[in-house]
């Protein structure tokens, strides 16, 4: 794909705008028939998996495996911009991106699936989109396996995912089991599907809290807020128990400035 990528610490993050980003997705959705196309992936990483994959090198080498790593947050921008010169201009929250594909997908008549997400989340999430674009009616949904990185779903779970992908005619996927299973379990399910005589490419993106967001279960933050950056600030309000994860923030701007000053670790 064309399109252009800096390294914050470590990790590759795509610092186009999200329109070109659209564009090239759009693209992929429609290659000549005769061309078969590995599947693409979308990840969302934010300071918190960025400190998580300074310490796990399995991880950062799946996250530097995505076709696409959309700047989740304020912190990786501000990061891109410390460290680079041509760094991302603005956060691409996961949500918005979500839904944009939604859209194209409903747009070219393509199939989703969705994955993940507590008990029925999957299906409710599918449930309200099918309330705003009546086109999806040929997607499906499903929950998410109990999993863990060093305890994926075995071979035959993933064979069964990857048929069901081709006989729906499936465009693109998105997963919501949480950082990092949900990039591990994408990695495993697209290699799953590369290896089945395929012509149709499917797109495949981790979205980790978006279903409860679309699904109505968790309000997102006001406009103004978001305006402001701020979002952060909200999902910490709505559910305290965050507060452990948003001290990785504060390991996060140390290693940006470190690496500034310092340069890479090696």
């Amino acid at each position: 794909m064309r399109l252009n990528a800096v390294k914050v610490l470590g990790i590759s993050i795509t610092s186009n705008s999200k329109k070109e980003i659209l564009e090239e997705i759009q693209k992929y959705l429609v290659p000549p028939v005769k061309i078969r196309q590995k599947p693409l992936k979308i990840f969302t990483p934010n300071t918190e998996q960025l400190v998580r994959a300074q310490r796990d090198r399995s991880f950062a080498g799946v996250l530097n495996n995505a076709d696409i790593s959309l700047p989740d947050t304020v912190g990786v921008v501000w990061a891109g911009h410390v460290l680079t010169k041509n760094g991302p201009e603005k956060p691409i929250p996961g949500v918005e991106f979500m839904e944009d594909l939604v859209q194209m997908a409903v747009t070219r008549h393509a199939p989703i699936g969705l994955i993940g997400g507590r008990g029925n989340l999957a299906v409710d999430t599918l449930n309200c989109l099918r309330q705003k674009y009546s086109r999806l009616q040929d997607s499906w949904a499903e929950g998410g396996p109990e999993i863990d990185v060093d305890n994926l779903p075995n071979d035959i779970y993933f064979q069964r995912l990857a048929r069901r992908i081709i006989r729906e005619g499936t465009r693109i996927v998105f997963v919501a089991l949480g950082p990092p299973k949900q990039e591990y379990f994408i990695e495993r399910l697209a290699r799953e599907l590369s290896t089945i005589s395929n012509l149709r490419s499917t797109i495949f993106m981790s979205v980790g809290g978006s279903f409860d967001i679309i699904s109505g279960r968790l309000r997102r933050a006001p406009v103004w807020m978001r305006k402001f950056d701020l979002e952060w600030l909200w999902r910490l309000i709505l559910e305290p128990r965050r507060l452990r994860r948003q001290l990785a923030l504060v390991e996060f701007v140390w290693l940006v400035i470190r690496e500034k000053l310092f340069g890479r670790p090696r």
